[in-house]
Parts: structure tokens; sequence; C-alpha cells
């Protein structure tokens, strides 16, 4: 197991480790030019001081992986980053458990394989998708995996519903949605540069502050309310003082960020003390409806003026429905959210409410409880760990002498979607 080395490889940041790890490295999964036209390279991101005006290049194009030259040089650098508490890995003598979006073109995925094999030289390989290894990751005694889960995967660049039946995928139920983490940062850039700020050369920025400021609103109609009632008392003089007050027996929906000033912060942050004094030279964003309108576009595509497109509620039910009916409740038991964006608060307890109302009332509803922050982020590189401790790994995988005497359309019969 010490030797086994887990990758997922997710479009916006690839989580890496041994099985052994406690946590894995999260490395970002780009390459991007500043201002003074150097080059950085995955987690040189991390250190910049400066990240305004960032051009940024990812190796995968929705989910595909479409330029292995950039992303084997942001694995060598990861690789660097993770020798630093082994020993210098030996490829030859290490396993590799390498995650991939589903329906990945069979060409592309085949490129993976002879990287794997015949650059790296891995002992063994085994390629799947993160909710194949998601229902592994359970405390139920006596079972390997729970045969039974629906897999809710949101991340960068789009949401996944994949039903999973006796530990395999069962392709005629998945569905995607074109929203992600990706899309939420645009909309998030449009309406700041629409109504304060032109950000849209600002693309670190404004996801960190999607991800420090968005919720999503239990209520969207009852927010836009308490929203209308702030920006009234701004608007009025006498009463401008009860702005404060008022937002806070709100649930402060209304926040002020600091925006970066690269000296004092790269990133800004968001104001706690709205009575605290400030320099005069601080530019401050005062976010409203912002804050919930942006992830409520994972229920309502059409606020964000995409059309003719389901949203997440419709998503997973057009998923049920292409599941045979004897095991949609049993999936309706077990439905497990993954990915960076279910770390958005609000996101769970807004999708069990809305499922609810959908649902027929025999069938038991149940998601996982709110996570940590970031848990749903490595949840599928956890999945994978346990898969490997459990041995369901060696029970799959494929060795480097197989790869070499039956080639490439064996790895695709073994690890690829059938489409049945």
């Amino acid at each position: 197991m010490d030797s086994t080395l887990i990758i997922d490889n997710g479009s916006n940041t690839v989580k890496m480790g041994y099985a052994s790890d406690e946590n894995p490295l999260i490395v970002q999964n780009c390459i991007c030019r500043s201002r003074d036209r150097k080059l950085h390279l995955a987690n040189e991101l991390n250190r910049l001081t400066d990240v305004s005006q960032l051009i940024i290049r990812r190796p995968l194009e929705q989910g595909q992986l479409t330029s292995w030259y950039l992303q084997k040089l942001i694995w060598d650098e990861g690789f660097n980053e993770l020798v630093n508490g082994h020993n210098d890995i030996n490829f030859n003598e290490t396993e590799l458990l390498y995650t991939e979006t589903p329906f990945s073109f069979p060409v592309l995925s085949s490129n993976t394989d002879q990287i794997v094999f015949e650059e790296y030289g891995f002992k063994s390989y085994y390629r799947t998708t993160n909710a194949a290894l998601v229902p592994w990751n359970n405390d139920v005694p006596n079972n390997d995996y729970i045969p039974f889960q629906l897999v809710v995967d949101s991340g960068f660049e789009c949401t996944w519903v994949i039903p999973v039946i006796n530990g395999c995928v069962y392709w005629k139920g998945v569905k995607k949605m074109s929203i992600g983490g990706k899309f939420l940062t645009g909309y998030l850039k449009e309406l700041i540069s629409f109504r304060y700020y032109n950000v849209m050369d600002e693309t670190i920025l404004v996801n960190n502050i999607k991800e420090k400021t968005s919720y999503v609103a239990t209520d969207y109609d009852q927010s836009l309310k308490k929203v209308s009632q702030l920006r009234s008392l701004v608007k009025d003089p006498i009463r401008r003082h009860d702005f404060d007050a008022q937002n806070k027996s709100m649930g402060n929906v209304v926040l002020d960020y600091v925006l970066p000033d690269f000296k004092t912060t790269t990133t800004g942050y968001v104001l706690q003390d709205t009575t605290a004094k400030l320099d005069s030279d601080v530019q401050l964003l005062r976010l409203y409806d912002e804050r919930f309108a942006v992830p409520e576009t994972f229920f309502y595509p059409e606020l964000a003026n995409i059309n003719n497109k389901s949203g997440i509620i419709k998503t997973i039910l057009e998923s049920l429905a292409n599941c045979p009916k004897l095991a949609r409740p049993l999936l309706m038991a077990n439905i497990k959210c993954v990915g960076g964006n279910f770390d958005i608060p609000g996101f769970k307890h807004r999708l069990f409410m809305e499922l609810r109302k959908e649902i027929p009332e025999t069938y038991v509803l149940k998601l996982d409880d709110e996570d940590d922050k970031n848990k749903s982020l490595t949840y599928s590189w956890k999945s994978g760990q346990i898969f490997v401790k459990k041995g369901g790994f060696d029970k799959v995988k494929i060795s480097k002498q197989e790869y070499f005497e039956k080639g490439l359309n064996y790895l695709q019969e073994r690890c690829s979607f059938k489409a049945y």
C-alpha cells in the first residue's frame, strides 16, 4: 500500500498522494503568465504576490485531457513536492490509481495509458471515474461498498449525476450539467463588472471572492426581498445609519469585501467589523444579491440566460428515470455529494429541500451530512484511498507486463465506460 499512488486529476486541481498518506497534496492544474510575462507552473501560483491580469492555461478542456505535454509538467512538479516526505519515487516499483472524467474520449484515455506505462513506467495501474470509488468510502460493516449510491459530482467544469449500482457505474443513467465552479466565477465577473468595477481580467481575485462570500439561499425570493430592503436603507439619507443593525438582524446578507492592494493583502478579505477605520485608499466592494444569485444558477440556469438547459434537480430526476425502477428508491436513500462546489454553504441543504418536493413521498431521501470545509474537494481521493486499503485495487489493477503483451485495446476494455 505504501507504494500505491492515487491521483485524482481534476480540471482545477490535482489531488495526489500515497495510499498511506493522511491527506493528498493539492496541486494547481494550470500554468499561468503574470503581468511581467513570467510563467508560473502549478503551485507557483499560490506563491504569487500579484495575481492581477493572469493569463491561465489548463491541460483539461471540458474535463477532457487534451494537453499531455502540459499535464506531465504539472505532474512532475507535484511529484517533486510529494517526495519531500518520501524517498525519490521509483516508478518501476510504484502502482497508480488514476481517476478521469466520465465518457472520456477513448483516444485521450489511450494517451494516458501510454504516458503511465511508457513515459513513467509505473509497475501497475488502473483508470476509473471518481464515482466508481465513492461507494467504497463507507462505514457499513461487512461490506466493501454501498450497493446503491447516487453520486453528484460538482467540480470546476461541470456537474455530473452518476448512479452506481453494485459497485459499477450505471452508464445509462449518467447525466451531465454544464455548470461548475468555472461558470460561477465567470458569471460573478460579469455581475461585478457590470455593476461596480471592471474585473473581467481578474479571474483569481473573483474566484477568491466567490469562495469567501457565496452561499446558497434557503429561500431565493425571500433573500431578494431582504436585499431590496437594505438597498432602500442605503439610498435613504435619514435611515442610512440603520443599515448595519438591519443587515445584522437579517443574517448579514450584505457583505463588504476589501479588495487587494498587493501590499497588505494579495487576495482581499471580508470586512468583519464595518465600524473599523480603514485607510483612505482602501477599495471596498459591497456585495448584495451577487452572493446568492450566482450559485442559484445551479437550480435555475435561466437566471444567467442559459435557456433550454436543466437545473440540478431536473438533471437528477432525468438520471433517476433512466435507472431500473426497483433501484430508484435505493439510490434516493444514498446520495453522496462530492466536488468543490459542495463546500458552498447551504448547497446540500437546499438540494435536499428541492429534491424532497419532487420525488414520491414513499421514497426515503438521504444526503450525506454537511462536511467540513474542503472535505468535498478531497472526498474522491479519500475514496480511492479506502478502495486500495480494502483490496479493491489489487483485484482490478493492470500490470506493465499485461500492457505490453495485450496492448491499448485491452486497457480500453478493462478501464473505459461501456455503452450497454
